[in-house]
């Protein structure tokens, strides 16, 4: 028996160039592949664009799923070459509201890169609009926190229930196009009470809203209709082996026992679907519809900073109550993430609320989320271009948050005499 594994050593040993490849491979594949895009990291370069609107705007948040869908066009995956050699990963862009004792501002954060692609867009949609090259506002604040003469409160923020309920959308605030020919006044815009808190902030307070948002695959969707013929009794589709479906086809065709069987379980599915509530029909059609629209993930934070002197613990209450109204009680809404929340009533209050500060401000100046130095408790979801478009679009006239600064003057093009 001795010699029997002493031969077995022997040759695991002497095949080492075989197995210890392989080996290291799969220990440091996650290594190599942080380190390669840390490198691609390091050499892109990044650029703050400001977004200014007209006071008269008629466009509905519908524009703004048209610069979203542009967005989704950048899901190019690259080679293997370029993934595990040169680091390219996915693009993301982060999508800012900030509000501050200077009035309330619209970001987008992204590479130089996809700089053209993110200005005709918007052009596309709101043609009378400022974009404009400026400062990271982050950096006018200090480096990190916990600082001593500035208080910070933040939060990510996370869906209720499963990616596929959809939370309320401006088609539920009558913000559709429906309603843009009428009265004004009877649209109402999800965006209102945001902008008013925002406009109202005091000198030294500042309020960051930050989603970070990437194109999202079909695995959300798949989820939805698993999810849908849950709720309507149905058992969810399985994949079939490709022989499977060969021979239920081939069965079908000669008027087999197959198609008798499938004609049972329709027959036997529609009481089912029958004895479901207009509450529950409601739930299956909104998932539907939801589905229906392009994905994108989505990290969602805000962070509350202001002077010791100035800090009102009112705003974290009021900033949660708005992010409450995009909830429905049947389909979803957001909540904030407990594991990244930097508020601590428990164990070592004091040392985890200073981590927990240090790393969410860093990560929100960083622009981290779907890559490190970001913390793995960060959990991303899925939005709809219509989900997301309800909660970052830019406010027609409905709005008249004094604090909300907008272009007094439209662009117009030059007449076409004019002399050269």
């Amino acid at each position: 028996m001795a010699d029997i594994l002493s031969l077995i050593l022997n040759f695991v040993w002497g095949a080492w160039f075989l197995w210890l490849p392989l080996f290291l491979f799969f220990i440091l594949k996650d290594v190599w592949l942080q380190y390669a895009r840390a490198i691609y990291l390091s050499k892109t370069k990044w650029i703050l664009l400001e977004i200014k609107v007209p006071r008269e705007i008629a466009k509905t948040p519908k524009a703004m799923e048209s610069i979203f869908a542009g967005i989704h066009g950048t899901s190019r995956l690259g080679n293997l070459y370029e993934r595990y050699w040169k680091g390219f990963f996915v693009p993301w862009f982060s999508l800012e509201i900030v509000g501050n004792n200077t009035g309330v501002h619209f970001y987008i954060w992204c590479s130089t890169f996809f700089r053209k692609m993110i200005e005709s867009q918007i052009f596309a949609q709101y043609p009378s609009c400022e974009i404009n090259e400026v400062e990271d506002y982050t950096k006018s604040l200090p480096e990190s926190m916990p600082h001593p003469e500035w208080g910070m409160w933040g939060t990510e923020l996370v869906l209720q229930k499963p990616d596929a309920y959809p939370i309320r959308t401006y088609e539920d605030f009558t913000l559709s196009e429906k309603i843009a020919l009428k009265e004004e006044e009877k649209k109402v815009d999800p965006l209102s009470a945001l902008m008013e808190f925002l406009g109202s902030l005091n000198e030294g307070e500042n309020i960051w809203i930050q989603m970070l948002v990437r194109t999202a695959g079909d695995k959300w969707k798949k989820e939805g209709q698993q999810l849908v013929a849950k709720l309507a009794g149905r058992e969810p589709k399985a994949e079939e082996p490709a022989i499977t479906k060969m021979i239920y086809s081939i069965d079908k065709a000669i008027g087999g026992i197959s198609a008798n069987v499938s004609d049972k379980k329709e027959s036997a599915m529609l009481p089912k679907i029958m004895n479901l509530t207009p509450g529950e029909v409601d739930v299956i059609k909104s998932i539907e519809r939801n589905i229906s629209k392009i994905g994108l993930e989505v990290g969602f934070r805000w962070i509350y900073i202001a002077h010791k002197d100035k800090y009102n613990v009112v705003a974290i209450p009021a900033m949660n109550g708005i992010f409450r109204q995009f909830a429905s009680p049947t389909l979803n809404g957001f909540k904030p993430n407990k594991l990244i929340t930097t508020s601590i009533d428990y164990v070592l209050k004091g040392t985890r609320e200073t981590i927990r500060k240090r790393r969410l401000y860093n990560a929100y100046r960083l622009r981290s989320f779907f890559m490190p130095p970001y913390h793995k408790k960060s959990k991303g979801f899925v939005l709809s271009s219509e989900e997301l478009a309800t909660i970052y679009h830019f406010p027609g006239e409905v709005v008249h948050a004094p604090g909300f600064a907008r272009i007094e003057a439209k662009k117009g093009a030059p007449p076409v005499n004019l002399p050269i």
